[in-house]
């Protein structure tokens, strides 16, 4: 199939063949804005991130009257340049809440500060009134993919 079908079916992109690779990769190279169709009239969203980072406490297991909950936080850091080009590091704080039965037991046993770990799972946002009458706002990732990358380096 001729790349300048595929321009041609650009319009209507179910019509595509993609059993090759190469046939796929020439329709990306000769239309950059390719949209795959939405499954019936509604659009998927996506409501997902992606953390790599050091965890700032050993996980803390909590009952949740049948359930058990895990709780720990993951810092990550970014590093950009100022105006005078100094280099300013930030750290960002993720605190991530796991509900998953199954994974629990491992986590609140493995998970420790200074570990380096993969978390991935939807982002929640509440809002609940603390003891002294103020509104708190808390954002948590809700586990839902975890992998352990390294333990804490020991000092020697």
């Amino acid at each position: 199939m001729a790349s300048t079908s595929f321009l041609a079916a650009a319009a209507d992109p179910t019509s595509l063949d993609f059993r090759s690779a190469r046939a796929f990769f020439l329709l990306l190279c000769h239309h950059p804005v390719f949209i795959i169709p939405a499954v019936g009239s509604v659009r998927t969203l996506i409501n997902k991130a992606t953390i790599v980072g050091r965890v700032g406490q050993d996980a803390e297991s909590n009952k949740a009257g049948d359930l058990t909950v895990v709780n720990f936080s993951v810092a990550t850091s970014e590093t950009r340049k100022d105006n005078e080009g100094n280099l300013i590091q930030t750290t960002h704080w993720h605190r991530i809440v796991s509900w998953d039965q199954i994974k629990n037991k491992y986590l609140a046993e493995r998970v420790h500060k200074g570990d380096l770990v993969y978390v991935e799972g939807p982002i929640h946002y509440k809002v609940y009134t603390a003891k002294d009458g103020t509104e708190k706002h808390l954002t948590e990732i809700t586990l839902k993919t975890f992998q352990a990358l390294s333990p804490k380096e020991q000092p020697q």
